[in-house]
């Protein structure tokens, strides 16, 4: 048996799943077929242009939170905020003195941004100097944070929390994450979602699956996709049409965001 002492990110993260424990969410759990909008990046990439998949996916996300406000919003039980940008908070890892940690990085206005240009700030976030592992970026704040009673930290994060412009600020207007940078093996990943947003997402890995077209069945690559909304804020109805206008940019209209 081997006893090692909470780090202090570890504990942060606690508090941070303990402040949103009990949110009103609802799932849906997807899939799209991907072949011919993976056929399509090749081509572009091969030309020197376009980007990856896990890009297009943050570039069609943002293109629909454009698209449908009342998914790029806060809310709480006083207010709700309306967002004209659409900030993507995102998880990557960083190396830092051998050991691999977890940052998060918010690709701000991704909907001005073309698919090129997402691609190019994911590549080069990985290699920026700082070191913000959290979103909690003060190491003095980290510090106190960690050291002052459990109550007193998370009501001073619910304040936070009231603060939407701060929250955006903090950690952008949705959270999308992908397996598919650490892992290929197909399936549903449930991200642990909650606070004031209106929706995240967790975009899974390509497998090759038996898919009926017509009258036949053909061999397609297809892509999980999670989608988590905040019932106080989105009602089943919105979130359909949210989700066939996703699958619309992802199975047939990616031409539109790939220039």
């Amino acid at each position: 048996m081997r006893r090692e002492k909470t780090t202090l990110l570890r504990k942060l993260s606690m508090y941070g799943f303990d402040l949103v424990t009990g949110s009103h969410n609802f799932l849906a759990l997807l899939e799209f077929d991907v072949t011919d909008l993976r056929r399509h990046l090749r081509g572009l990439r091969a030309g020197g242009a376009g980007g990856s998949l896990f890009a297009f996916f943050l570039k069609a996300i943002g293109k629909c939170l454009e698209e449908f406000p009342e998914f790029n919003a806060m809310i709480d039980y006083r207010k709700t905020t309306y967002f004209p940008e659409v900030d993507v908070n995102i998880p990557i890892e960083i190396e830092t003195s051998g050991t691999r940690n977890p940052k998060q990085y918010i690709v701000r206005d991704i909907n001005r941004k073309t698919l090129a240009e997402v691609d190019r700030e994911i590549a080069a976030s990985k290699d920026a100097g700082d070191d913000h592992t959290g979103y909690v970026f003060s190491k003095g704040l980290q510090r106190l944070l960690g050291i002052l009673p459990r109550p007193v930290v998370l009501a001073l994060m619910r304040s936070v929390l009231r603060r939407h412009a701060l929250v955006r600020d903090l950690s952008g207007t949705v959270f999308v994450t992908s397996v598919s940078m650490f892992s290929n093996v197909p399936g549903f990943v449930i991200p642990y979602a909650g606070g004031p947003k209106a929706a995240s997402f967790a975009v899974g890995s390509v497998a090759k699956k038996p898919v009926v077209r017509g009258d036949e069945v053909r061999i397609r690559e297809m892509i999980n996709l999670t989608a988590v909304f905040n019932h106080d804020l989105i009602d089943g109805a919105p979130a359909a049409r949210f989700i066939n206008r996703l699958r619309k940019y992802v199975e047939s209209s990616f031409a539109e965001l790939s220039g």
